[in-house]
């Protein structure tokens, strides 16, 4: 069986390369993602692991906690037996009924408050002792992350905690086929670029400060390899506290390949500039990073 199940993903190895972007890309229609992402996420054991570790690490008992995107209850399931209260935020109406059941089913009613809406946008009527929200995309490129903890850390007390709260960016000299998109995560190793520099950081995301939104850098790069260089092939690592770290998977953050303005070609050794221009919570197909 397990032979026939690998012997069918290699025949469709091709077909399968855009399909990880695909099921990651929201909908405006549904107001979220397709069911499919959902149960990627669900199911990603060192995504949910990550954060398991640091609700572990920090004390979640009798504290008041707010999560912003809580989707299926992914990672809520894991700290709320322990909260006194929970504030829990919802852009995507149609999760609503499967939120209110589990909440019941659960025996949450009395400690949760159910807020849907832009997080962006709503108030909370009290200061919290930790936020959490995973709404990250590859540099925070395609979602709100940074925007979203801007806004809602005003309600974190004194001495709270944002879960995650650090992230570093990081980004590698590439060559990549591109055919549909200007950028694609990498579902198997087989859609890895060709690699021409080691990883150099981009730069680093501290989310209990950022204020900028738009990063504009130019950094100065030494190609390891010759060859022709036509994309930037980039990780984000995340603290989600310290010591419990996240470097991406399928269902969030993965390693994603973005298409440089120009093909250039490079020489080991010889020092190039990459030029950065990007806004947060925007879209990578409007990013631009070039090499001069």
């Amino acid at each position: 069986m397990s032979f026939d199940f690998h012997s069918q993903l290699v025949d469709n190895y091709k077909k399968l390369k855009y399909s990880l972007l695909e099921a990651q890309t929201f909908s405006p229609q549904h107001y979220g993602f397709p069911p499919i992402y959902y149960k990627i996420m669900e199911t990603d054991a060192v995504r949910v692991g990550a954060f398991q570790k640091a609700f572990e690490q920090y004390d979640f008992t009798d504290k008041v906690v707010c999560e912003a995107g809580v989707g299926t209850l992914a990672l809520t399931q894991h700290f709320l037996d322990k909260v006194e209260k929970a504030y829990l935020i919802e852009n995507n109406p149609d999760l609503r009924a499967f939120i209110e059941q589990k909440i019941k089913e659960k025996g949450w009613e009395d400690k949760v408050v159910l807020l849907f809406g832009d997080a962006m946008q709503i108030e909370l009527p009290e200061k919290v002792d930790y936020i959490v929200g995973e709404l990250m995309s590859i540099y925070c490129g395609n979602e709100y992350q940074v925007q979203i903890f801007k806004h809602l850390r005003q309600f974190l007390k004194p001495g709270g905690k944002l879960l995650p709260e650090r992230i570093v960016n990081v980004g590698q000299l590439a060559y990549a086929q591109f055919d549909k998109y200007k950028h694609y995560p990498v579902n198997f190793t087989r859609h890895l670029p060709e690699q021409l520099s080691l990883q150099t950081e981009i730069n680093t995301i501290d989310l209990y400060t950022e204020e900028t939104l738009r990063i504009e850098k130019q950094i100065d790069l030494l190609p390891n390899m010759s060859g022709k260089v036509n994309a930037l092939y980039m990780h984000s690592f995340v603290q989600v506290a310290e010591g419990c770290n996240f470097t991406g998977t399928d269902s969030l953050m993965p390693p994603t390949i973005c298409k440089l303005e120009q093909e250039v070609s490079v020489k080991q050794g010889t020092p190039v500039t990459l030029h950065v221009d990007y806004t947060y919570g925007t879209d990578l197909d409007s990013a631009k990073f070039w090499i001069t």
